[in-house]
């Protein structure tokens, strides 16, 4: 059970760091700047959730 939900948390953060940089390197796919940021920001937020999800598993 324990190997299963450590993997299940580095896939989450292969996907997370996927999608944030995407999401960086797709600017020009925003309505504006501004929704770019947000979107940006959003998927930082999952990408530093992921890490410490990761990263607690780890210290357990």
């Amino acid at each position: 059970m324990i190997e299963t939900d450590t993997l299940e948390r580095e896939r989450e953060l292969r996907r997370a760091r996927s999608d944030y940089l995407s999401v960086s390197r797709n600017a020009d796919l925003y309505g504006s700047p501004d929704e770019h940021a947000e979107a940006e920001r959003r998927s930082w937020e999952r990408l530093e959730l992921a890490y410490m999800a990761v990263k607690q598993a780890g210290e357990a």
